[in-house]
């Protein structure tokens, strides 16, 4: 089964177990907070699982390094713009070098240094 069906397949169970009408939920018998806390907990694991895909698509060193939700973004980001320069620069070989766009990630610096992204770095170690 692939990401895009086992996700489907997870949203599907938590959209059909938390329905609840609101006469149901104005009741004082705990029922309601139960009902919330499986929705909560229905959209926390559809976050994490999108997290985790997420994760897998990212090529890091060693491959199953456990990242924080923030570095998993960041590395995201970092990733899509290496692969940006990949692509205007049409060269897989330390393509953020050669690539001289305001927006793109490698180009933060003031201070006169050259940078290279992760990704470059991780190409020039494996040559």
């Amino acid at each position: 089964m692939d990401y895009y069906t086992a996700n489907y397949a997870q949203v599907e169970m938590c959209s059909s177990n938390s329905r609840i009408s609101h006469s149901e939920s104005d009741s004082s018998n705990g029922k309601p907070r139960q009902a919330v806390n499986a929705r909560e907990r229905c959209r926390t694991q559809s976050v994490n699982s999108a997290f985790n895909t997420l994760r897998t698509l990212i090529p890091t060193e060693p491959y199953d390094r456990k990242l924080s939700k923030i570095e998993i973004l960041r590395l995201a980001k970092s990733y899509i713009a290496h692969l940006d320069a990949v692509i205007v620069t049409g060269n897989t070989e330390k393509p953020c070098s050669m690539y001289s766009a305001d927006t793109h990630q490698c180009n933060d610096r003031n201070d006169g240094r050259t940078s290279i992204c992760t990704f470059c770095a991780n190409n020039s170690n494996r040559s």
